[in-house]
């Protein structure tokens, strides 16, 4: 499948007892640290896209629920090699970012990634690499404290 001219980030938390983690994976192709990314393919929903790669890349099983954040940011075209197969005039791909709550279960790392690291917030903001995955993250903690996630996407 072609991709689309989009990208998803998903960011993983668990509850372990009265505090909140947050999953940073390091990326094996440029030794950053990030959430979960990546692209949507041709006829996928960004919340399709979403699962998908939550499960491809966390190594998961089933289904987790994934919460939509209102956090986009927007990524140079220049930067993907499908590009070519976008509409002219495609500068721009939107990034749409969920949450993941991965409280009891397992990561199991795809070979896209070479670590993983539970982090409070603070540690985790300090460690991402990039704006997008800290302004996503923010606001999931700020969604936390005030208990305000939104319901999950189907």
């Amino acid at each position: 499948m072609s991709r689309a001219p989009f990208q998803i980030l998903v960011v993983p938390f668990r509850r372990v007892g009265g505090q909140v983690e947050f999953a940073v994976l390091r990326r094996q192709d440029m030794d950053a640290w990030q959430a979960v990314a990546g692209g949507g393919e041709s006829g996928e929903s960004p919340q399709q896209a979403a699962a998908r790669e939550a499960r491809e890349e966390l190594g998961l099983d089933g289904t987790v629920a994934l919460y939509p954040l209102q956090t986009t940011a927007s990524i140079p075209a220049r930067f993907f090699a499908d590009r070519n197969s976008w509409p002219a005039g495609t500068y721009v791909v939107p990034e749409y970012a969920f949450a993941a709550d991965l409280t009891g279960v397992e990561i199991k790392l795809s070979d896209e990634h070479t670590a993983v690291q539970w982090l409070d917030f603070k540690a985790a903001s300090e460690l991402l690499r990039f704006d997008s995955n800290r302004t996503a993250l923010g606001e999931l903690h700020e969604r936390l404290l005030a208990a305000d996630l939104p319901r999950p996407v189907e």
